[in-house]
C-alpha cells in the first residue's frame, strides 16, 4: 500500500549508497523526497529514476548554503514531514594518529553538517507543526575502536546529540529518530581493509531504516540486531574486560 502522496522528505546525503536506496524506496511508496548532497551528477542520477524525487545540491559545511537550500525544499514541497541527515565521510587512521586535519574534515561533515542544519529544520517543523527529524548515525558510535577514533567520535556525538534532541523538541511534535546501522556495501566501507562481520547489501540496510521509520517510533532503529546486541553487549563489560577486547583488535606488528 502506498503512503499518502502529500508526504514529503528531504535527505542529506541522497546521492549515493544507503541516502539514495532510501530516497527510492520512499518514492516507491509515493513520498515526495528531495535530495542533496555535493555532487550533482550523482543527484541527478538518482533523481532520473522517478518524478517523485528531486535533487538540490548542497555541501553542509556551507551555512548560507544550508538555508538557501532549505528555502527552496520548502517552496518547492510546502513542508518536510520526514528528515534525513545521512551526510557522512570516513578515512581510516593509522594507530595512534590523531591529526588535527583529518580529525576536522570528519567532524566538519559528520557532526557540524548536522548542527548547521538543525536549527534551520527544526524552525521549519515547528512552523508547519511537526515531522520527523532522523540521522542516520552507526554502532560504530557505541564505543571507541582502534582504528576509527575520528569517525567513532562523531558518531558517538551524534547519538548523544540526538538523546538530548528527542526530549527537548518533543513538546513541539517533532520526533527524533536515531538509525545505527551495522556494516552496509558503500564508498565508504570500500575503504576498510579489515572483516566486516554481518556485512549487509545496501538496499538491505535501506530498507531496515525505512521500515524502522514509517513503521515505528521508537528512538533507536539499530540493525543487524545480531550485531547490534553483540556490540550492546561489550559496552556493558567492565573496562579491564573491554580493553583486552580490543586489544585484540589492533593490527599485528
Amino acid at each position: 500500500m502506498s503512503e499518502a502522496p502529500s508526504r514529503t522528505a528531504w535527505i542529506i546525503g541522497g546521492g549515493s549508497g544507503i541516502g539514495a536506496a532510501m530516497a527510492r524506496l520512499l518514492a516507491s511508496r509515493g513520498w515526495r523526497v528531495a535530495i542533496s548532497g555535493r555532487r550533482a551528477d550523482r543527484l541527478a542520477e538518482v533523481a532520473s529514476g522517478s518524478r517523485l524525487i528531486a535533487p538540490y545540491p548542497l555541501d553542509v559545511t556551507d551555512a548560507i548554503a544550508v538555508q538557501a537550500v532549505l528555502q527552496q525544499v520548502v517552496a518547492d514541497l510546502g513542508r518536510i514531514d520526514l528528515y534525513v541527515f545521512g551526510a557522512a565521510t570516513w578515512q581510516p587512521l593509522t594507530v595512534g594518529d590523531y591529526d588535527f586535519a583529518k580529525f576536522q574534515r570528519l567532524v566538519d561533515t559528520n557532526l557540524m553538517g548536522f548542527v548547521r542544519m538543525a536549527n534551520p529544520v527544526v524552525a521549519q517543523m515547528t512552523h508547519q507543526g511537526g515531522g520527523q527529524l532522523a540521522v542516520i548515525a552507526s554502532v560504530a558510535g557505541y564505543f571507541g575502536l582502534p582504528r576509527a577514533a575520528a569517525y567513532n567520535a562523531t558518531k558517538g556525538a551524534l547519538i548523544n546529540l540526538l538523546q538530548t534532541m528527542r526530549t527537548e523538541l518533543e513538546p513541539r511534535g517533532i520526533r527524533v529518530r536515531m538509525i545505527a546501522p551495522g556494516f552496509f556495501k558503500s564508498e565508504l566501507t570500500a575503504k576498510n581493509d579489515f572483516p566486516m562481520p554481518f556485512l549487509m547489501e545496501t538496499e538491505a540496510a535501506a530498507q531496515r531504516a525505512v521500515d524502522g521509520l514509517l513503521g515505528s517510533t521508537r528512538f533507536e532503529i539499530a540493525f543487524p540486531r545480531r550485531l547490534v546486541w553483540l556490540l550492546k553487549l561489550m559496552r556493558m563489560l567492565p573496562y579491564p574486560l573491554f580493553f583486552a577486547i580490543t586489544r585484540m583488535m589492533m593490527p599485528k606488528r
